[in-house]
């Protein structure tokens, strides 16, 4: 069929057609250059942090990301969020999007069992916790949730049904992260939601990276700074504190192109582990013992017991009171001479 249409098409339409045809695409993906529910973010945020939870959570670094999301920043535990796909974090008022499989009968029974009040808000489902410190949660479609307080989730709903949408900025320089497995854009840095993500004391104008951890660590970042000369000074101090980082961050590169620092890092997955690890428990100490029976004789290795050598404590004598003789019944009353003190032997 498709043949038979191209055998209908004058030549010189098929020579317009193809140029047509590259263009159509080329607009549809540049309209396409990150996922639609995206634009769910706040359209005011200085900083975005996207999240391959499906990736991240099968790597070494699943505990620490877990604890940020589900402790410090009070996501529900909530097993189907703890399932989720993808996650996408905006701030201020921070609001986090995620994606993954969240039926309302699901959503709804596991937020029950948390103590999480039940609403709707223009017909959309809701459920708000009553415990401080933890976010509410609504449930835009089986397929994407909201996270936030109740106030944010509401103003998140009015404006996806708003008919004059505005979206965020930042999320057309993060399109070019959709395949990274973390990464953080941000207006500038110190910010609150970034540096929770970025933990580099520098000021930026403006910050994008991105790690990959599915086979170790691949790091890339870029600071803006305001000029070359600041750039040489921000990339100047973060080399210095790179003796200061964990192991696996000491082989950072730092950079400068201009006004911009470009860092950089790689590492294996052994390396990955063996940093979150931690370093091992040192061996204690064995002796070689000799056991005989009366049939044969063994060398066993047995635990050397680790004596702790007695504290010497260090007396300090207090000084001594000086010897002092009283005369009594003389005239003129009492007289007391003191004596000299007597010198010890060496």
């Amino acid at each position: 069929m498709t043949g038979l249409f191209y055998a209908a098409i004058p030549p010189d339409e098929e020579m317009v057609r193809v140029p047509l045809a590259f263009l159509a695409c080329a607009v549809f993906a540049a309209a396409q250059s990150h996922p639609s529910w995206w634009t769910y973010a706040s359209p005011s945020a200085t900083a975005l942090v996207g999240i391959d939870w499906q990736a991240v959570r099968a790597s070494p670094f699943a505990e620490p990301i877990e604890a940020e999301l589900w402790g410090d920043l009070g996501f529900p535990e909530l097993p189907c969020l703890h399932g989720a796909r993808q996650i996408v974090i905006s701030a201020p008022d921070l609001l986090a999007l995620a994606t993954g499989n969240f039926s309302g009968a699901a959503l709804h029974q596991q937020a029950a069992q948390k103590g999480f009040r039940a609403m709707t808000y223009r017909g959309v489902d809701m459920w708000f916790a009553s415990e401080k410190g933890l976010l509410s949660i609504a449930r835009m479609s089986d397929q994407l949730v909201m996270i936030g307080e109740p106030k944010t989730l509401e103003m998140a709903v009015d404006r996806s049904m708003s008919d004059s949408r505005n979206y965020s900025p930042l999320l057309a320089r993060a399109a070019k992260f959709t395949q990274k497995d973390l990464w953080v854009v941000a207006s500038g840095l110190p910010d609150e939601l970034a540096s929770r993500f970025v933990p580099l004391d520098t000021e930026a104008q403006s910050f994008e990276g991105s790690l990959s951890v599915r086979n170790g660590l691949e790091m890339e970042a870029v600071l803006a700074a305001r000029s070359a000369q600041e750039a040489g000074v921000s990339a100047d101090q973060l080399r210095k504190t790179i003796p200061t980082l964990p192991a696996i961050a000491r082989g950072l590169e730092v950079t400068v192109e201009e006004d911009s620092v470009i860092l950089a890092l790689s590492a294996t997955r052994e390396q990955v582990i063996a940093a979150l690890r931690g370093p091992e428990p040192v061996a204690a100490p064995v002796e070689t013992i000799k056991v005989e029976t009366n049939s044969h004789v063994e060398y066993v290795e047995v635990e050397k017991p680790v004596v702790e050598k007695p504290v010497e404590k260090v007396v300090v004598k207090a000084p001594e009171k000086p010897q002092v003789i009283r005369i009594l019944g003389l005239d003129e009353g009492p007289r007391e001479i003191v004596l000299p003190p007597v010198k010890q032997n060496p």
